[in-house]
């Protein structure tokens, strides 16, 4: 590709949204920065990037510029790849016009739509697939120039390498959301099975023994024994709700539900919990975003752990809360383990993918017989 025909200013400009594209994994506001630097780099009143179906004979996406609501409303149902527009589909090479009406292929614009003349389409590859194209026109002061095609070839490059990047991580996300869902449904399936249903089968061991007696005294011993027993199967089965979707998550906050989460784990457990939280004025949301999704699964895994696996004696919960930032601390003196030989278990593991999900940041710090410290900080939303 020749950049002779590129001036300084224009090629620096290049490199540096080269630059911001490729770090920006959002797909959805990179396909928007696409068109808006597209156009500022060739100054045309109007862009488009037509995104192609997955068959590769229409748009299913069509991210335009330059057209405010309200003609957009007015113009009605995007375009889907016909015309002038559906040239660069069928045969994926550049093209610059004087008049876009003028096109053979071109059979004018819906009611409502702007008047466009000049016109400069370039495809964009991503991982080596046809993605889509870009599409600019009216040039203040007539044509789209050589540069402009030139320009906009470079920026269609890195527009590809872009979308290719962020499509990437967005998979990957979504394999460890969907890891950590997978795991999160084991975990939920091994307790049912320790606890509740365990506790069913002997209940009905004990009733089938009582019958088999034929003592009216035994069976009536029995009937009592398992009404006893139901009774802390369902608030077992109500405790396993309440962790899998807590209300006061959702209703009353992120504090509120930590600190109900903690008071469950203290009643439940023979160990010393310390808790320390502290929450910014403004801090405070009225929904449970990821964000805070992550902060109660971590602190009730965290606990979890020290409780029930490290057999830990004190426990010190410390959460701080910021319009920025949450940052989680769990420390506790059980057993601990050797992070060189392992990875902490299954909780750690599904707790660093959480993290990672909302880009994170996760310390584990244990050792054999000496506790165990975990140490998170997410970031806002």
């Amino acid at each position: 590709m020749p950049f002779n025909e590129l001036d300084e200013t224009r090629l620096r400009r290049l490199i540096q949204i080269g630059a911001d594209l490729v770090a920006n994994f959002d797909l959805e506001s990179l396909l928007t920065t696409i068109v808006e630097d597209a156009r500022e780099m060739t100054g045309a009143a109007y862009g488009a990037l037509g995104i192609l179906n997955p068959a590769g004979d229409g748009l299913e996406r069509f991210i335009h510029s330059g057209i405010d609501e309200a003609a957009a409303k007015r113009i009605g149902s995007l375009p889907q790849g016909r015309g002038v527009l559906g040239v660069l589909i069928d045969d994926p090479r550049p093209i610059r016009l004087h008049d876009v009406s003028e096109h053979e292929k071109s059979f004018g614009f819906p009611e409502g739509h702007p008047p466009m003349h000049s016109f400069l389409g370039v495809p964009v590859t991503a991982g080596g697939e046809a993605y889509g194209n870009l599409y600019l026109t009216d040039k203040p002061g007539g044509d789209f120039t050589k540069a402009d095609l030139r320009a906009v070839e470079t920026l269609a490059v890195w527009a590809g390498i872009a979308i290719a990047n962020a499509r990437s991580v967005r998979e990957d996300r979504l394999r460890a959301a969907i890891a950590a869902s997978e795991s999160e449904r084991h975990r939920w399936a091994l307790e049912l099975h320790d606890e509740t249903l365990q506790g069913l089968g002997a209940l009905r061991f004990m009733l089938s023994a009582a019958e088999r007696s034929g003592d009216p005294e035994v069976m009536h011993d029995a009937i009592e024994q398992s009404l006893e027993q139901l009774s802390l199967e369902i608030t077992g089965l109500r405790a396993l709700i309440t962790e899998l979707r807590p209300a006061a998550l959702d209703t009353l906050g992120l504090e509120a539900a930590l600190e109900n989460l903690a008071s469950r784990a203290a009643g439940t457990g023979d160990f010393n919990l310390e808790i320390d939280f502290e929450f910014a004025p403004g801090s405070h949301r009225d929904y449970a975003g990821e964000q805070e999704v992550t902060a109660y699964r971590l602190v009730q895994e965290g606990l979890s752990n020290a409780t029930k696996h490290a057999g830990a004696k004190n426990v010190m919960l410390h959460v701080e809360r910021t319009p920025r930032e949450i940052e989680i601390e769990i420390r506790d003196d059980g057993v601990g383990f050797d992070p060189a030989t392992s990875n902490g278990g299954f909780g750690l593991v599904g707790m660093r993918e959480r993290v990672a999900l909302i880009r994170g940041r996760l310390d584990v710090k244990s050792s054999p017989g000496g506790g165990t410290t975990i140490h998170a900080t997410l970031p806002a939303d």
